[in-house]
C-alpha cells in the first residue's frame, strides 16, 4: 500500500457525518459500491458510490488530527478481511441485499440518501 492509495476526507451527512479514509486497494466486487473507513463507527462500511461520492470532501484543519485518524484507520485496516484487497471486476456483481429504509434495525433518523451496507466483523 502506497501513500497515493489512501485518501483522507470527511463525509458530510448530517448527524451521521464523520471523518473517513478511502483505501483505493480495497474493492467490493461491485462497481456501484466502495469501502470507506468511517471514524465515527470505528470500522469499514460499504457505501453506494453514486450517493456517497457527492457527500465527500477534503479533510480540513479542525475536523480531526490526521495522526489520530491515520492511527485508527491502520488499526481497523489490520483487522479488516484481507480477502477484500485489490481485485479487478470480471463481471458486474449485484449486492446480495441492500437495506430498505423501513427495515427493522436501521436508525429512524438515518438519512436515507446515504446508503451503506454494514457487515458483521
Amino acid at each position: 500500500m502506497i501513500k497515493s492509495d489512501i485518501w483522507y476526507g470527511f463525509l458530510q451527512a448530517g448527524a451521521h457525518s464523520s471523518p473517513v479514509v478511502r483505501d483505493m486497494t480495497l474493492e467490493t466486487n461491485n462497481r456501484k459500491t466502495l469501502y470507506l473507513y468511517n471514524h465515527a463507527r470505528g470500522r469499514f462500511l460499504e457505501y453506494a458510490r453514486e450517493i456517497v461520492e457527492a457527500k465527500l470532501r477534503e479533510l480540513e484543519t479542525g475536523d480531526i488530527a490526521l495522526k489520530e485518524l491515520d492511527r485508527a484507520f491502520k488499526a481497523a485496516r489490520k483487522s479488516f478481511s484481507s480477502g477484500r484487497t485489490a481485485r479487478k471486476w470480471t463481471e458486474e456483481v449485484t449486492p446480495t441485499s441492500t437495506p430498505e429504509p423501513d427495515e427493522p434495525g436501521l436508525p429512524s433518523d438515518l438519512d436515507t440518501t446515504i446508503d451503506f451496507v454494514e457487515e458483521d466483523a
